[in-house]
């Protein structure tokens, strides 16, 4: 059966069943004095055989029993039908019927078979009620600890499931912000290399010197992004349980971006109208939006002019804006992720800010950041 805490059906529980019907049949057989003592063992037997249906069609089977065992009288065949209907039934007001009727066989049986002598009958009725009591009582105690048992272990599939997901989850949203994070850290410096190794490549008569300044900034860019990738990298194998993921940028940075694209040959022009010191949560979050921004002008709109805004004060709001004229049939071979924005604007978000990122009426594509700036306590 389906039911909460129902009994299930084992093999060595049938065969204790036959074994003690049977052991009371034969002991009728053995003790019988006339031949409605040898029909009453037969009896016993047949109803013990029907107790084997007792899992499937308990709810008509069991009290037809009951009435059965008014002629065959047998006292293990009344305490298995009352103890397994009280584990079954979730109604105790059907368990207290079936125990009624069981207490009336009994005491019929022990009218029909011992004769009108009211000593005997109210001995008979006091061991009829005995017996169904007990029987009712541990089987009512039975159902509900295999009740109890089944919800307990049902909440603690439950609980491991549900803690089975959340792990899951847990590291689908870890393993997305690392890639954000290798994203950010990568794709801003590898732009750079690219554009500088391709100046080399559209400049051969460059002199040494100049090919030499080139070529030391691609190699420090590279060592940098290959150092801090491999921090990145790092923390996803757990080499260390408290290593940041780096770089942990400052304001300075921010500013730092600017020159180092500015450096790289990219007409980029800083207005920085910030007076007042920024807090390092609110500084990375402007070197994420500042950095995906200029490299995607290092990608897409490499020949335009471009510039980086940054307006704001304590107790108002950080703008940024990173904006660049729209290209005219420039075309650009470095791959795009696809999840720089989608990566800035889960950051923005995340701390109570709004973006937006598309062309505009004067002919540029703006990213534009707004920020709650709190006022420092």
């Amino acid at each position: 059966m389906d039911e909460l805490g129902a009994p299930k059906r084992q093999r060595w529980q049938e065969a204790l069943v036959l074994a003690v019907v049977a052991a009371e049949a034969i002991a009728g057989v053995v003790f019988a004095t006339s031949s409605i003592e040898l029909w009453r063992a037969g009896l016993t037997l047949v109803l013990g055989g029907a107790l084997l249906l007792r899992h499937r069609h308990w709810r008509w089977l069991l009290p037809v029993l009951l009435v059965l065992n008014t002629a065959a009288m047998s006292v293990s065949v009344l305490i298995i039908v009352v103890y397994c209907f009280a584990t079954r039934s979730h109604y105790r007001l059907l368990t207290l019927l079936i125990a009624v009727l069981a207490v009336s066989s009994g005491a019929v049986s022990s009218l029909i078979w011992t004769g009108t002598s009211l000593y005997l009958g109210l001995t008979g009725l006091v061991v009829s009620t005995l017996i169904v009591a007990a029987s009712a009582a541990t089987g009512m105690y039975t159902s509900t600890r295999r009740a109890l048992l089944s919800q307990l272990q049902q909440r603690a599939e439950q609980a491991e499931s549900g803690r089975t997901v959340a792990e899951e989850q847990a590291r689908r949203a870890e393993r997305t912000r690392i890639a954000r994070e290798m994203h950010d850290i990568v794709a801003h410096k590898i732009s750079l290399v690219a554009l500088q190794a391709g100046a080399l490549e559209v400049n051969p008569n460059l002199d040494r010197a100049q090919v030499q300044q080139s070529a030391a900034l691609i190699r420090q860019t590279a060592t940098t992004a290959l150092s801090e990738l491999r921090e990145v990298l790092g923390v996803l194998r757990g080499d260390g349980e408290e290593a940041p993921l780096a770089p942990q940028p400052t304001w300075e940075d921010v500013r730092r971006l600017v020159i180092t694209s500015q450096d790289a040959g990219i007409s980029v022009d800083l207005f920085d109208f910030i007076d007042d010191p920024v807090p390092d949560p609110l500084a990375r979050t402007a070197y994420r939006v500042v950095q995906e921004g200029l490299t995607n002008i290092h990608k897409h709109a490499l020949h335009t002019k471009a510039r980086v805004a940054l307006i704001g004060e304590p107790g108002t709001e950080l703008v940024i804006e990173v904006s660049n004229v729209l290209p005219k049939g420039f075309m650009t071979d470095l791959p795009g992720a696809r999840m720089g924005l989608s990566g800035i604007e889960t950051r923005v978000t995340h701390a109570g800010g709004t973006i937006a990122s598309g062309p505009t009426d004067d002919g540029r594509f703006e990213v534009r950041a707004v920020i709650p700036w709190p006022t420092a306590t």
